[in-house]
């Protein structure tokens, strides 16, 4: 599967600081580095993007850097995006979009179970593997095994920019390429 900007649009799970200090800091750094880039890359590019928190009232919101370039964010406590009546909704709202990428944590939770149900409802998940983690990485090595046998792609974040913008000639390749350098 190709990934094209005008059918895609970016989920961002549960980029909340008390669940990302838990994840090893050079991991944690390379998450919150590739998904800033790649929520500022869809913004230029207009890509539908929604951010979820998992129980805010206990863990805190998402991170401000994080929702500054996604301002829509949901609060759940389903650990599957798609098992939440709000999410849903929003998600069938943007249908035209059937490609979804997906960041965030923890991989062997929330965004396992949430690629799972999307392929499973008929849309097209792709796991942006560089923009996920777990506390463990093991368990986060061993969801992505698991959706790669259950047949949903897992990309790297610099390959899902450059596959938005398509070529060199795009408008914005000039002003966006700088940040992946």
């Amino acid at each position: 599967m190709r990934i094209e900007a005008r059918q895609s649009l970016l989920l961002s799970i549960d980029m909340q600081d008390r669940l990302l200090n838990t994840i090893p800091e050079l991991t944690r750094n390379t998450v919150i580095q590739n998904s800033t880039r790649l929520l500022a890359a869809a913004a230029a590019l207009e890509i539908p993007c929604l951010a979820t928190a998992q129980y805010p009232q206990g863990l805190g919101p998402i991170r401000d850097d994080l929702r500054e370039n996604c301002p829509q964010t949901f609060a759940k406590t389903a650990f599957s995006c798609w098992r939440d009546t709000d999410i849903r909704d929003w998600l069938e709202k943007h249908q035209p979009h059937p490609q979804v990428m997906i960041t965030g944590v923890e991989t062997h939770i929330c965004v396992l179970q949430t690629a799972l149900d999307l392929q499973h409802a008929g849309w097209q998940p792709v796991v942006v593997a560089d923009a996920c983690a777990s506390r463990d990485p093991g368990k986060a090595e061993s969801a992505l095994w698991r959706l790669d046998q259950a047949g949903i792609p897992v990309a790297v974040a610099e390959s899902v920019f450059y596959e938005w913008l398509g070529d060199a000639s795009h408008p914005q390749f000039r002003s966006l390429a700088p940040a992946w350098r």
